[in-house]
Protein backbone atom coordinates (compact mmCIF):
# COMPACT_ATOMS: atom_id res chain seq x y z
CA UNK A 1 0.00 0.00 0.00
CA UNK A 2 1.07 3.54 -0.72
CA UNK A 3 1.28 5.87 2.27
CA UNK A 4 -0.64 8.64 0.49
CA UNK A 5 -4.06 7.58 -0.85
CA UNK A 6 -3.96 10.46 -3.37
CA UNK A 7 -1.07 8.75 -5.15
CA UNK A 8 -3.40 6.07 -6.48
CA UNK A 9 -4.93 6.57 -9.92
CA UNK A 10 -8.43 5.17 -9.30
CA UNK A 11 -9.48 7.77 -6.67
CA UNK A 12 -8.32 10.58 -8.94
CA UNK A 13 -9.74 9.25 -12.20
CA UNK A 14 -13.19 8.66 -10.71
CA UNK A 15 -13.31 12.39 -9.88
CA UNK A 16 -12.65 13.28 -13.54
CA UNK A 17 -15.83 11.76 -14.95
CA UNK A 18 -17.89 14.94 -15.26
CA UNK A 19 -15.06 16.58 -17.19
CA UNK A 20 -14.52 13.49 -19.36
CA UNK A 21 -18.19 13.29 -20.37
CA UNK A 22 -18.35 17.03 -20.97
CA UNK A 23 -15.18 17.03 -23.08
CA UNK A 24 -16.24 14.03 -25.16
CA UNK A 25 -19.66 15.49 -25.89
CA UNK A 26 -18.21 18.84 -26.92
CA UNK A 27 -15.33 17.46 -28.98
CA UNK A 28 -16.98 14.45 -30.61
CA UNK A 29 -20.53 15.53 -31.44
CA UNK A 30 -19.47 16.32 -35.02
CA UNK A 31 -17.89 12.90 -35.36
CA UNK A 32 -21.03 11.23 -34.02
CA UNK A 33 -23.08 13.02 -36.67
CA UNK A 34 -20.70 11.72 -39.34
CA UNK A 35 -21.12 8.17 -38.03
CA UNK A 36 -24.90 8.62 -38.04
CA UNK A 37 -24.82 9.62 -41.71
CA UNK A 38 -22.68 6.58 -42.44
CA UNK A 39 -25.22 4.39 -40.66
CA UNK A 40 -28.46 6.05 -41.72
CA UNK A 41 -29.67 2.87 -43.47
CA UNK A 42 -28.65 0.39 -40.77
CA UNK A 43 -31.32 -1.95 -39.44
CA UNK A 44 -29.39 -3.42 -36.52
CA UNK A 45 -26.64 -2.32 -34.14
CA UNK A 46 -24.39 -4.56 -32.05
CA UNK A 47 -22.26 -3.19 -29.22
CA UNK A 48 -19.23 -5.43 -28.64
CA UNK A 49 -16.62 -5.29 -25.89
CA UNK A 50 -15.26 -6.93 -22.76
CA UNK A 51 -15.35 -5.98 -19.09
CA UNK A 52 -16.94 -2.56 -18.59
CA UNK A 53 -17.38 -2.20 -22.35
CA UNK A 54 -19.56 -5.32 -22.32
CA UNK A 55 -21.57 -4.11 -19.32
CA UNK A 56 -22.38 -0.70 -20.82
CA UNK A 57 -23.62 -2.44 -23.98
CA UNK A 58 -26.86 -3.39 -22.21
CA UNK A 59 -27.90 0.23 -21.63
CA UNK A 60 -26.52 1.35 -24.99
CA UNK A 61 -28.64 -1.23 -26.81
CA UNK A 62 -31.77 0.04 -25.05
CA UNK A 63 -30.95 3.57 -26.24
CA UNK A 64 -30.45 2.52 -29.86
CA UNK A 65 -33.80 0.71 -29.82
CA UNK A 66 -35.60 3.69 -28.28
CA UNK A 67 -34.05 6.61 -30.15
CA UNK A 68 -32.82 5.11 -33.45
CA UNK A 69 -35.58 2.55 -33.94
CA UNK A 70 -33.21 -0.31 -34.79
CA UNK A 71 -32.62 -3.77 -33.46
CA UNK A 72 -29.78 -3.52 -30.98
CA UNK A 73 -27.93 -5.97 -28.75
CA UNK A 74 -24.89 -5.90 -26.50
CA UNK A 75 -22.35 -8.74 -26.78
CA UNK A 76 -19.24 -9.76 -24.88
CA UNK A 77 -16.49 -9.88 -27.50
CA UNK A 78 -15.66 -13.59 -27.17
CA UNK A 79 -19.37 -14.47 -27.32
CA UNK A 80 -19.81 -12.33 -30.44
CA UNK A 81 -16.90 -14.10 -32.12
CA UNK A 82 -18.29 -17.52 -31.18
CA UNK A 83 -21.90 -16.83 -32.10
CA UNK A 84 -21.27 -14.70 -35.20
CA UNK A 85 -24.75 -13.13 -35.37
CA UNK A 86 -26.08 -11.89 -38.69
CA UNK A 87 -23.98 -9.06 -40.12
CA UNK A 88 -24.43 -7.39 -43.50
CA UNK A 89 -24.12 -3.96 -45.06
CA UNK A 90 -27.11 -2.79 -43.00
CA UNK A 91 -25.44 -3.73 -39.73
CA UNK A 92 -23.39 -1.36 -37.58
CA UNK A 93 -21.10 -3.03 -35.05
CA UNK A 94 -19.59 -0.79 -32.39
CA UNK A 95 -16.37 -2.39 -31.14
CA UNK A 96 -14.90 -1.12 -27.87
CA UNK A 97 -11.26 -1.38 -26.87
CA UNK A 98 -9.50 1.51 -25.15
CA UNK A 99 -6.14 0.04 -26.11
CA UNK A 100 -7.33 -1.03 -29.57
CA UNK A 101 -5.58 -4.36 -28.93
CA UNK A 102 -8.18 -6.57 -27.22
CA UNK A 103 -7.81 -10.01 -28.80
CA UNK A 104 -11.45 -10.96 -29.39
CA UNK A 105 -12.52 -7.45 -30.26
CA UNK A 106 -10.03 -7.67 -33.12
CA UNK A 107 -11.22 -11.15 -34.10
CA UNK A 108 -14.79 -9.83 -34.08
CA UNK A 109 -13.64 -6.97 -36.31
CA UNK A 110 -12.32 -9.50 -38.81
CA UNK A 111 -15.72 -11.21 -38.90
CA UNK A 112 -17.62 -7.92 -39.33
CA UNK A 113 -15.31 -6.85 -42.14
CA UNK A 114 -15.73 -10.18 -43.94
CA UNK A 115 -19.52 -9.63 -43.91
CA UNK A 116 -19.31 -6.03 -45.20
CA UNK A 117 -20.71 -4.61 -41.97
CA UNK A 118 -19.99 -1.10 -40.72
CA UNK A 119 -17.36 -1.45 -37.99
CA UNK A 120 -17.07 1.53 -35.64
CA UNK A 121 -13.93 1.23 -33.52
CA UNK A 122 -14.13 3.08 -30.19
CA UNK A 123 -10.59 3.47 -28.88
CA UNK A 124 -8.20 5.92 -27.27
CA UNK A 125 -5.55 5.09 -29.86
CA UNK A 126 -6.11 5.93 -33.53
CA UNK A 127 -2.92 4.08 -34.51
CA UNK A 128 -3.97 0.83 -32.83
CA UNK A 129 -5.07 -2.24 -34.83
CA UNK A 130 -8.72 -1.41 -34.07
CA UNK A 131 -8.32 2.25 -34.97
CA UNK A 132 -6.56 1.49 -38.24
CA UNK A 133 -8.60 -1.47 -39.48
CA UNK A 134 -12.20 -0.53 -38.61
CA UNK A 135 -14.55 1.18 -41.08
CA UNK A 136 -14.76 4.34 -39.00
CA UNK A 137 -12.84 5.05 -35.78
CA UNK A 138 -14.27 7.00 -32.87
CA UNK A 139 -11.17 8.16 -31.04
CA UNK A 140 -11.96 8.99 -27.42
CA UNK A 141 -8.70 10.68 -26.48
CA UNK A 142 -10.74 13.39 -24.74
CA UNK A 143 -11.13 11.02 -21.78
CA UNK A 144 -7.38 10.70 -21.29
CA UNK A 145 -5.51 7.43 -20.73
CA UNK A 146 -6.59 5.45 -17.68
CA UNK A 147 -3.88 4.00 -15.47
CA UNK A 148 -6.25 2.05 -13.27
CA UNK A 149 -9.49 0.10 -13.53
CA UNK A 150 -11.89 1.98 -15.81
CA UNK A 151 -14.15 4.73 -14.50
CA UNK A 152 -14.14 7.79 -16.75
CA UNK A 153 -13.57 5.72 -19.89
CA UNK A 154 -16.71 3.70 -19.14
CA UNK A 155 -19.07 6.56 -18.31
CA UNK A 156 -17.86 8.76 -21.16
CA UNK A 157 -17.97 5.81 -23.57
CA UNK A 158 -21.57 5.07 -22.61
CA UNK A 159 -22.49 8.76 -22.90
CA UNK A 160 -21.14 8.68 -26.44
CA UNK A 161 -23.24 5.61 -27.26
CA UNK A 162 -26.37 7.37 -26.00
CA UNK A 163 -25.43 10.39 -28.10
CA UNK A 164 -24.77 8.21 -31.17
CA UNK A 165 -28.21 6.63 -30.75
CA UNK A 166 -29.72 10.12 -30.70
CA UNK A 167 -27.68 11.21 -33.73
CA UNK A 168 -28.82 8.13 -35.64
CA UNK A 169 -32.44 8.85 -34.69
CA UNK A 170 -32.09 12.40 -36.02
CA UNK A 171 -30.54 11.11 -39.24
CA UNK A 172 -33.46 8.71 -39.67
CA UNK A 173 -35.89 11.59 -38.97
CA UNK A 174 -37.56 9.82 -36.06
CA UNK A 175 -38.40 11.75 -32.86
CA UNK A 176 -35.96 14.56 -33.50
CA UNK A 177 -37.09 16.60 -30.47
CA UNK A 178 -36.44 13.66 -28.11
CA UNK A 179 -33.04 13.04 -29.72
CA UNK A 180 -32.08 16.70 -29.34
CA UNK A 181 -33.23 16.70 -25.71
CA UNK A 182 -31.10 13.64 -24.88
CA UNK A 183 -28.01 15.17 -26.51
CA UNK A 184 -28.49 18.41 -24.58
CA UNK A 185 -28.99 16.53 -21.32
CA UNK A 186 -25.81 14.51 -21.82
CA UNK A 187 -23.84 17.66 -22.62
CA UNK A 188 -25.06 19.95 -19.84
CA UNK A 189 -27.27 18.45 -17.13
CA UNK A 190 -25.45 15.13 -16.70
CA UNK A 191 -22.04 16.65 -15.85
CA UNK A 192 -23.83 19.05 -13.48
CA UNK A 193 -25.49 16.19 -11.60
CA UNK A 194 -22.21 14.28 -11.38
CA UNK A 195 -20.47 17.34 -9.93
CA UNK A 196 -23.31 17.62 -7.43
CA UNK A 197 -22.68 14.00 -6.42
CA UNK A 198 -19.03 14.85 -5.81
CA UNK A 199 -19.97 17.93 -3.76
CA UNK A 200 -22.93 16.62 -1.76
CA UNK A 201 -22.72 12.83 -1.59
CA UNK A 202 -19.05 11.84 -1.63
CA UNK A 203 -18.55 12.50 2.06
CA UNK A 204 -21.80 10.71 2.98
CA UNK A 205 -20.63 7.63 1.07
CA UNK A 206 -17.26 7.69 2.82
CA UNK A 207 -18.86 8.22 6.22
CA UNK A 208 -21.17 5.22 5.79
CA UNK A 209 -18.74 2.88 4.04
CA UNK A 210 -17.71 1.26 7.33
CA UNK A 211 -21.21 -0.25 7.62
CA UNK A 212 -20.66 -2.14 4.38
CA UNK A 213 -17.02 -3.10 4.90
CA UNK A 214 -16.03 -6.74 4.41
CA UNK A 215 -19.51 -7.99 3.63
CA UNK A 216 -19.65 -11.68 2.79
CA UNK A 217 -21.15 -10.80 -0.60
CA UNK A 218 -22.19 -7.60 -2.35
CA UNK A 219 -25.45 -8.05 -4.29
CA UNK A 220 -26.33 -5.43 -6.91
CA UNK A 221 -29.86 -5.00 -8.28
CA UNK A 222 -30.63 -2.71 -11.21
CA UNK A 223 -33.34 -2.96 -13.86
CA UNK A 224 -33.88 -1.56 -17.35
CA UNK A 225 -30.96 0.69 -18.33
CA UNK A 226 -29.77 0.55 -14.70
CA UNK A 227 -28.82 -3.09 -15.29
CA UNK A 228 -25.59 -1.73 -16.75
CA UNK A 229 -24.98 0.30 -13.59
CA UNK A 230 -25.45 -2.78 -11.41
CA UNK A 231 -22.88 -4.69 -13.46
CA UNK A 232 -20.40 -1.81 -13.38
CA UNK A 233 -20.86 -1.43 -9.62
CA UNK A 234 -20.22 -5.12 -9.10
CA UNK A 235 -17.15 -4.99 -11.33
CA UNK A 236 -15.64 -2.15 -9.30
CA UNK A 237 -16.04 -4.12 -6.07
CA UNK A 238 -14.18 -7.06 -7.61
CA UNK A 239 -11.48 -4.87 -9.11
CA UNK A 240 -10.76 -2.62 -6.14
CA UNK A 241 -11.64 -4.95 -3.24
CA UNK A 242 -11.40 -8.52 -4.65
CA UNK A 243 -14.59 -9.62 -2.85
CA UNK A 244 -17.46 -11.84 -4.02
CA UNK A 245 -20.41 -10.19 -5.76
CA UNK A 246 -23.67 -11.03 -7.47
CA UNK A 247 -25.56 -8.84 -9.93
CA UNK A 248 -29.09 -9.11 -11.23
CA UNK A 249 -32.20 -7.06 -11.93
CA UNK A 250 -34.78 -6.33 -9.26
CA UNK A 251 -37.32 -8.88 -10.50
CA UNK A 252 -34.84 -11.76 -10.46
CA UNK A 253 -33.52 -10.67 -7.08
CA UNK A 254 -37.05 -11.26 -5.74
CA UNK A 255 -37.48 -14.51 -7.68
CA UNK A 256 -34.12 -16.05 -6.87
CA UNK A 257 -31.03 -14.18 -5.70
CA UNK A 258 -32.56 -12.86 -2.53
CA UNK A 259 -32.85 -16.40 -1.17
CA UNK A 260 -29.09 -16.39 -0.56
CA UNK A 261 -28.89 -13.03 1.26
CA UNK A 262 -28.05 -13.05 4.97
CA UNK A 263 -27.18 -10.48 7.60
CA UNK A 264 -23.50 -10.65 6.65
CA UNK A 265 -24.26 -9.40 3.13
CA UNK A 266 -24.67 -5.98 1.50
CA UNK A 267 -27.37 -5.20 -1.05
CA UNK A 268 -27.05 -2.27 -3.47
CA UNK A 269 -30.32 -1.17 -5.10
CA UNK A 270 -30.11 1.18 -8.10
CA UNK A 271 -32.98 3.32 -9.33
CA UNK A 272 -33.88 3.49 -13.02
CA UNK A 273 -36.06 6.65 -13.17
CA UNK A 274 -38.87 4.71 -14.83
CA UNK A 275 -40.43 2.81 -11.92
CA UNK A 276 -39.27 1.99 -8.41
CA UNK A 277 -41.90 -0.64 -7.62
CA UNK A 278 -39.64 -3.71 -7.60
CA UNK A 279 -36.72 -1.73 -6.23
CA UNK A 280 -38.73 -0.74 -3.14
CA UNK A 281 -39.61 -4.40 -2.65
CA UNK A 282 -35.94 -5.41 -2.89
CA UNK A 283 -35.11 -2.87 -0.17
CA UNK A 284 -37.85 -4.21 2.11
CA UNK A 285 -36.84 -7.82 1.43
CA UNK A 286 -33.17 -7.11 2.20
CA UNK A 287 -34.11 -5.21 5.37
CA UNK A 288 -36.16 -8.20 6.55
CA UNK A 289 -33.05 -10.36 6.13
CA UNK A 290 -31.02 -7.87 8.20
CA UNK A 291 -28.69 -7.12 5.29
CA UNK A 292 -27.01 -3.75 4.93
CA UNK A 293 -28.62 -1.80 2.08
CA UNK A 294 -27.28 1.02 -0.11
CA UNK A 295 -29.95 2.72 -2.21
CA UNK A 296 -28.79 4.76 -5.20
CA UNK A 297 -31.00 7.38 -6.83
CA UNK A 298 -34.73 7.42 -7.35
CA UNK A 299 -36.01 4.66 -5.04
CA UNK A 300 -38.43 5.77 -2.34
CA UNK A 301 -37.42 4.33 1.04
CA UNK A 302 -36.83 5.29 4.63
CA UNK A 303 -33.25 5.62 5.82
CA UNK A 304 -32.40 3.57 8.89
CA UNK A 305 -29.21 2.47 10.60
CA UNK A 306 -28.70 -0.23 7.95
CA UNK A 307 -30.36 1.48 4.97
CA UNK A 308 -28.37 4.33 3.41
CA UNK A 309 -29.85 6.33 0.52
CA UNK A 310 -27.59 8.47 -1.65
CA UNK A 311 -28.10 10.90 -4.53
CA UNK A 312 -31.92 10.91 -4.73
CA UNK A 313 -31.60 13.96 -6.99
CA UNK A 314 -30.53 11.63 -9.81
CA UNK A 315 -34.31 11.65 -10.36
CA UNK A 316 -33.76 14.96 -12.16
CA UNK A 317 -32.24 13.06 -15.08
CA UNK A 318 -34.02 10.98 -17.70
CA UNK A 319 -33.41 7.19 -17.50
CA UNK A 320 -30.34 6.93 -19.74
CA UNK A 321 -28.23 9.78 -18.32
CA UNK A 322 -29.28 8.58 -14.85
CA UNK A 323 -27.28 5.40 -15.49
CA UNK A 324 -24.11 7.48 -15.82
CA UNK A 325 -24.74 9.30 -12.54
CA UNK A 326 -25.48 6.03 -10.74
CA UNK A 327 -22.22 4.57 -12.01
CA UNK A 328 -20.33 7.48 -10.48
CA UNK A 329 -21.94 6.81 -7.09
CA UNK A 330 -20.92 3.15 -7.33
CA UNK A 331 -17.34 4.10 -8.21
CA UNK A 332 -17.20 6.28 -5.09
CA UNK A 333 -18.62 3.44 -2.99
CA UNK A 334 -16.07 0.89 -4.23
CA UNK A 335 -13.23 3.34 -3.67
CA UNK A 336 -14.35 4.10 -0.11
CA UNK A 337 -14.41 0.39 0.73
CA UNK A 338 -10.98 -0.12 -0.82
CA UNK A 339 -9.51 2.67 1.28
CA UNK A 340 -10.95 1.29 4.51
CA UNK A 341 -9.82 -2.26 3.79
CA UNK A 342 -6.29 -1.19 2.79
CA UNK A 343 -6.64 -2.66 -0.70
CA UNK A 344 -4.74 -1.30 -3.69
CA UNK A 345 -7.51 0.12 -5.93
CA UNK A 346 -5.28 0.20 -9.01
CA UNK A 347 -4.17 -3.42 -9.38
CA UNK A 348 -4.56 -6.84 -7.77
CA UNK A 349 -1.24 -8.00 -6.35
CA UNK A 350 -2.28 -11.56 -5.62
CA UNK A 351 -2.42 -12.52 -9.32
CA UNK A 352 0.18 -12.38 -12.08
CA UNK A 353 -1.28 -9.32 -13.79
CA UNK A 354 1.35 -9.27 -16.51
CA UNK A 355 0.39 -12.81 -17.49
CA UNK A 356 -3.31 -11.94 -17.54
CA UNK A 357 -2.67 -8.94 -19.78
CA UNK A 358 -0.64 -11.11 -22.16
CA UNK A 359 -3.64 -13.46 -22.42
CA UNK A 360 -6.15 -10.68 -23.09
CA UNK A 361 -4.33 -8.38 -25.50
CA UNK A 362 -2.37 -8.62 -28.71
CA UNK A 363 0.37 -6.31 -27.46
CA UNK A 364 1.45 -4.01 -24.61
CA UNK A 365 -1.30 -1.69 -23.36
CA UNK A 366 -1.03 1.86 -22.10
CA UNK A 367 -1.84 2.62 -18.51
CA UNK A 368 -1.19 -0.59 -16.59
CA UNK A 369 1.88 -0.26 -14.41
CA UNK A 370 3.26 -3.79 -14.92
Amino acid sequence: MKLNWDEYYFPNEMMEQADAIENCMKELTGRLNELAKLGKDVERVYIVGSGDCYFIGFAAAHAFRKYAGVEAFGYEAYDFYLLQPKVDEKTMVVLFSSSGKSLYVLKSLEYVSSCNGIAVGVTNHADSPLGKDCTAPLVTAATGVSKSFPTKTSTSGLALMFALAAALGREKQLDVAACDALTEELTVKTPQIIRRIYAEEHEKIRANAQKFLEARCYAFAGSGPARSASMIGAAKIIETNRIRIMTTNAEEYLHLNGFAIKSADAVVVIGNNISDHREQQVVEYAKAQCARVLVVGNVACEETENVVRVAPFISELSPFPAVLASMVVLHLFACALSRLSFKDPDAPHDVDLKHVIELLYTGPVAGWQV
